[in-house]
């Protein structure tokens, strides 16, 4: 566990050694979960930052229909939903479902509390993770902020490239276009479109964008 943890964001700058200093087995639980299990549901009281240790899992949202978009796709040895850890709502936003075998060690919030006093490194850790995924819940609310699914596609696409960079990996269409709330169809022909204009080129598993000015001018 304790080498599991020296990749984990949270312990960030500490040795297997010191983190087996700072954290005691009897004062954590560790959870297994088989492939397709919740691990918690959505608005469930979250008062004990989850750490997955082994495996991946999603936070998904499961709408009236039954259908099921994944939100955000979680691997080991990632934290989960840690920004709502404190504050005053502190209820999980979606459901947390194990995508493969996976294992869950638990910080109860007053515990990881103590941690933070006790090493300013994992208070400093703690601070950058949820910036960080600040920054990348923005970068997803403004690509979804778009109406069309050409001009969700457009800023996804811009986004995940640049100038030298300019091809995308997209190797599972179906969950790219969970994420942009559509079918995998729709989302087939808009690529289809996007290439015949010669705007894109679509090889196996990777979209490259061979006329970027034209991509930007989608979401003028």
């Amino acid at each position: 566990m304790y080498d599991i943890l020296t990749r984990c964001p949270l312990f960030r700058g500490l040795d297997a050694g010191q983190i087996r200093e700072l954290i005691n087995s009897d004062d954590v639980s560790v959870t297994s979960y088989k492939k397709g299990e919740t691990i918690a549901h959505r608005d469930t009281a979250y008062s004990g930052l989850m750490i997955l240790l082994k495996g991946s899992a999603a936070g998904t949202i499961t709408y009236p229909s039954g259908q099921s978009i994944h939100i955000d796709a979680i691997e080991a040895p990632e934290l989960i939903a840690p920004a709502f850890l404190f504050g005053g709502y502190n209820r999980l936003p979606v459901d947390v479902v194990a995508e493969t075998d996976a294992e869950i060690l638990t910080l109860h919030r007053g515990y990881l509390f103590e941690l933070m006093q006790e090493q300013v490194v994992i208070l400093s850790n703690f601070i950058d993770i949820i910036s960080n995924r600040a920054d990348v819940w923005s970068k997803k609310i403004y690509a979804l902020s778009f109406k069309s699914l050409k001009e969700k596609l457009a800023s996804y696409l811009l986004d995940h490239s640049s100038e030298e960079q300019t091809t995308v990996p997209i190797p599972d269409i179906k969950e790219i276009a969970e994420y942009f709330a559509a079918t995998r169809s729709a989302l087939l022909s808009v690529i289809e479109g996007l290439e015949k204009k010669h705007i894109i080129r679509a090889e196996g598993n990777n979209i490259e964008i061979t006329n970027r000015a034209a991509l930007k001018d989608i979401l003028k």
